[in-house]
C-alpha cells in the first residue's frame, strides 16, 4: 500500500464513521475498491453491507464488494469449499442477487468457480454443473477467445458454456435437451478452437443415439471420425449399426478396424468384438479360429478367457494364429459384409490412389493400401470391395470410399496364362 492510498483509506474510514450515507457514487467505489486491492477484504465486506443497509440508492460499487465476497469465500480451494460448502453456495447467492452478469462483475468469475468445483467430485458433479451454467445469460457470455502471453489462442466463455453444458445434459440423462443445446450450438457463430465443436457433436451424436434417431447419430459419427483423440469411432459405428440390426455395415467398421490395427495385445477388446461378430454369424470355421486365437493370446498374457483353443491350433502361438485368422475372415468376406465388384479406372501411383469404376454410380475412391494383401494395382483390374461411408471435410459432406479390395480372379485364365 502506498502513502495517498494509506491516506485515502483512513480519510474515507473518517467519513464512513462520521456518516456512511455521505458518500457518493465515486466514493463509494474508490473506498471499497481500494480496501480490496490491499487485501483488507474483511473491510470491505463490512464497508459494503453498511452501504447496502444505510446508502441503499448507491450502485456503483457493488461488483467491487461483490469481488471482496467472491475473494474472500468463492476463490478458495476445493477442500476449504467442501469444508464448508453451504457458505460457499449462500455467499454465491449474495452474489449473484446484487451483481449484474456484465463486465468487472465477480458474476461470471464466481459461477465458473462452482462450476470447476463440480468438475473435481468424483464423479463429476453434473447437476451442479448445469444448475450453475443455468445462471448464466449466454448472449451476455464473451465470444473472444482467451489469448494468453505468447499469443495462443483458447476457447471462449461462450465456446466453454456450450461444451460444458451439452456434456452434462448428456451425462444427466437429459437427451433431448442436449441435442437442442449443441444445435444451438452449432447456429450460433463462433471461432470454435480445439476439439470444443467436436464434442459437442459426439454429444449430440450420443443423445441421438439414446433418442433412437439413429441415421442422423450414424452421421453425427461419420463426420466426426478420427477427430476427436481417445474416443474410437469405429467401435462407435460398429455398436451403432449393430443397434438397429445393420449387421453387415457395422461389420465393416468392425472389420476395417481390424484390418488397419493388426496383431497386438492391445487389441484385445478389438478381437473381442470381432468374436462377438462370427458367433453372430454362425461360421463355425471362423467361430473356431477366432476363439483359439483369442483364448491364446489371453494365455500368453496371463489373462482370463472363457473360450476355448480347437484341436486343429493347439500349440500353435498367437502371432501364427493371427495370420491364419485372417487369411480366413479375408475369404469369408461375403458372409460378413456387403461385397461389390469394380474396374479399377483410375491409379496414381505415386501418390497411391485411385478410383473404381460403380455401375449406375460416381467412380468410387481407394488407396492402394486399402487392399487385402497389398496387391500391385494395375488400371482394368477388377477388384471387389466393401464401401465404407466417410466424411470429406474439405466439401463438408459424407461420401464414401471401398475397404477391404481384393482382386477379383473369378474370370481369370490360369490355363492359358
Amino acid at each position: 500500500m502506498n502513502e495517498n492510498e494509506l491516506k485515502s483509506i483512513e480519510r474515507y474510514f473518517n467519513k464512513f464513521n462520521e456518516d456512511a450515507a455521505s458518500f457518493n457514487e465515486f466514493e463509494a467505489n474508490d473506498f471499497i475498491k481500494l480496501l480490496k486491492n490491499n487485501n483488507r477484504n474483511d473491510d470491505a465486506i463490512e464497508v459494503g453491507n453498511t452501504f447496502l443497509q444505510m446508502a441503499p440508492s448507491l450502485k456503483g460499487y457493488i461488483n467491487q464488494y461483490g469481488y471482496a465476497l467472491y475473494n474472500k469465500f468463492i476463490n478458495i480451494d476445493d477442500e476449504k469449499i467442501k469444508e464448508k460448502e453451504n457458505l460457499f453456495f449462500d455467499i454465491l447467492e449474495d452474489i449473484l442477487n446484487i451483481c449484474k452478469q456484465e463486465k468487472y462483475s465477480p458474476v461470471e468469475p464466481a459461477i465458473n468457480r462452482a462450476i470447476k468445483y463440480a468438475l473435481s467430485q468424483t464423479p463429476i458433479n453434473y447437476d451442479l454443473m448445469i444448475k450453475m451454467l443455468n445462471k448464466l445469460d449466454i448472449k451476455l457470455l464473451s465470444d473472444k477467445p482467451f489469448v494468453n502471453k505468447e499469443g495462443k489462442e483458447f476457447e471462449s466463455f461462450k465456446e466453454r458454456y456450450f461444451r460444458l453444458k451439452v456434456r452434462a445434459l448428456f451425462e444427466t440423462k437429459q437427451y433431448k435437451a442436449c441435442v437442442e443445446c449443441a444445435n444451438q450450438a452449432l447456429a450460433t457463430p463462433l471461432k470454435w478452437h480445439y476439439n470444443a465443436l467436436q464434442w459437442i457433436k459426439y454429444y449430440r451424436g450420443c443423445a441421438l443415439l439414446e433418442l433412437k434417431e439413429y441415421d442422423e447419430a450414424n452421421r453425427e459419427f461419420i463426420s466426426l471420425h478420427s477427430r476427436i483423440k481417445g474416443v474410437n469411432f469405429y467401435e462407435v459405428l460398429y455398436k451403432t449399426n449393430v443397434t438397429v440390426g445393420k449387421t453387415k455395415e457395422a461389420n465393416a467398421y468392425l472389420l476395417y478396424e481390424f484390418f488397419e490395427k493388426g496383431y497386438s495385445f492391445q487389441q484385445l477388446p478389438l478381437y473381442q468384438r470381432l468374436n462377438e461378430a462370427v458367433e453372430n454369424n454362425g461360421n463355425e470355421l471362423l467361430i473356431k479360429v477366432v476363439h483359439s486365437f483369442v483364448k491364446t493370446l489371453c494365455d500368453e498374457n496371463q489373462k482370463e478367457c472363457p473360450l476355448t483353443i480347437d484341436e486343429k491350433y493347439q500349440g500353435k502361438d498367437s502371432s501364427t494364429l493371427y495370420d491364419e485368422m485372417y487369411d480366413l475372415i479375408m475369404s469369408h468376406l461375403d458372409s460378413l459384409v456387403v461385397r461389390k465388384s469394380g474396374k479399377v479406372v483410375y491409379y496414381n501411383e505415386q501418390n497411391q490412389f485411385g478410383n473404381i469404376s460403380v455401375y449406375d454410380h460416381d467412380p468410387i475412391f481407394f488407396r492402394q493400401a486399402d487392399f487385402a494383401y497389398d496387391e500391385e494395382v494395375e488400371r482394368n483390374e477388377r477388384v471387389n470391395y466393401t464401401v465404407l461411408p466417410t466424411y470429406d471435410t474439405k466439401k463438408q459432406r459424407l461420401t464414401e470410399k471401398a475397404i477391404l479390395i481384393t482382386i477379383d480372379d473369378s474370370d481369370y485364365d490360369f490355363i492359358n496364362r
